[in-house]
């Protein structure tokens, strides 16, 4: 008896091809007739790891580097909610709300330091 195999042509439909060198055994079948228990899912032994170096711990440049990055984000937010404090309290509304937060220079004003000097 000859066996065949699925196999894709070239227009990449697939079709079924003699294999003349597949070779089929048979094996005698189990007379064992007593079922096995199904110990079901066995799980494998603990390993517990060695711990080599500094792998899964911070080292101390890591931790002062986020220190002191945590410092100065909290500097620059207390500075910019200050600014923004007191621009609201003089009144500013809007994009001149946000302008005097920054500092920045709108556009046709002149900054208040400059005007000290064009006094004099």
């Amino acid at each position: 008896k000859e066996w065949q195999i699925s196999y894709k042509n070239a227009d990449g439909d697939w079709e079924w091809k003699d294999d003349p060198f597949l070779k089929i055994t048979c094996v005698k079948k189990n007379t064992d007739t007593t079922p096995k228990k199904d110990k079901g899912p066995v799980a494998q032994p603990y390993i517990q790891t060695e711990q080599t170096g500094r792998a899964n711990s911070y080292s101390a440049e890591t931790v002062v580097f986020g220190c002191i990055t945590m410092l100065l984000l909290s500097m620059m937010i207390a500075l910019f909610a200050r600014r923004f404090y007191r621009a609201w309290g003089r009144g500013a509304q809007g994009k001149q709300l946000l302008f005097e937060t920054l500092d920045i220079e709108q556009a046709g004003e002149k900054h208040a330091s400059f005007n000290k000097f064009e006094d004099q």
